[in-house]
């Protein structure tokens, strides 16, 4: 039986919960739920993780992921600790860490999966890239639209992604979002094959976007 580790990271501030900048950790949330499965805290990590066994059964052969679900306790801005300590003590590879994070470029509701590259001007990712010392691993982008007439002013910025979910807002995620993981084997196909399943929608027949775009969004330090 082939056997593989996986950590997928959901980026937020803990204590600032349901805000557009703790979409990461909502969609981590949803599906250890999804799982029946519980958190408990690790202090070496300074983060709130749980664990469980993900089998793939196809042409014949059986794999078997061994996925730690993990969520910072520290600040967005300053997380990047946290996720680096957990990679070098479960010796996780770099094409096996995902990252679940917010983005601005994207209306609410699209996900894209992006293989390396810059932070894009999300300071969570550019603290993971700094202490993993390297940008070579996975980004799940998950939309969370943007200001107002698209100013993009730091204290704008702020209090956008610092803002809460509106409860419409919160079902757009429930039905586009969170059902990426949960049903249809999208949580196996992100294991086995790293990559999203495709979107079903009628109305738009386009597979949902991978890609590896370098715009740049203004920096915010949160």
């Amino acid at each position: 039986m082939n056997q593989a580790k996986l950590l997928f990271v959901g980026l937020g501030n803990a204590t600032l919960p349901n805000t557009r900048h703790n979409v990461g950790m909502m969609v981590i949330d949803h599906i250890v739920k999804h799982l029946n499965l519980s958190w408990t805290q690790n202090r070496n990590w300074k983060s709130d993780t749980t664990h469980t066994t993900i089998m793939v059964h196809s042409n014949k052969e059986v794999k078997e992921y061994q996925v730690t679900f993990l969520k910072p306790r520290k600040f967005m801005n300053i997380s990047g600790s946290c996720v680096a300590q957990a990679v070098h003590d479960l010796s996780i590879t770099m094409s096996n860490l995902y990252v679940f994070h917010d983005d601005m470029q994207r209306e609410l509701g699209k996900v894209s999966l992006k293989e390396s590259g810059s932070a894009n001007g999300h300071n969570g990712v550019k603290s993971v890239i700094e202490h993993l010392k390297q940008k070579d691993f996975k980004r799940i982008r998950i939309g969370i639209g943007r200001p107002p007439f698209d100013d993009r002013s730091h204290d704008i910025v702020a209090n956008f992604v610092l803002s809460k979910f509106n409860q419409e807002e919160i079902e757009q995620l429930e039905s586009l979002v969170y059902p990426i993981w949960t049903r249809d084997q999208g949580l196996e196909l992100l294991c086995d094959k790293g990559q999203l399943p495709k979107n079903k929608t009628k109305k738009k027949k386009k597979k949902v976007k991978i890609d590896n775009d370098e715009n740049s969004l203004s920096d915010y330090s949160l």
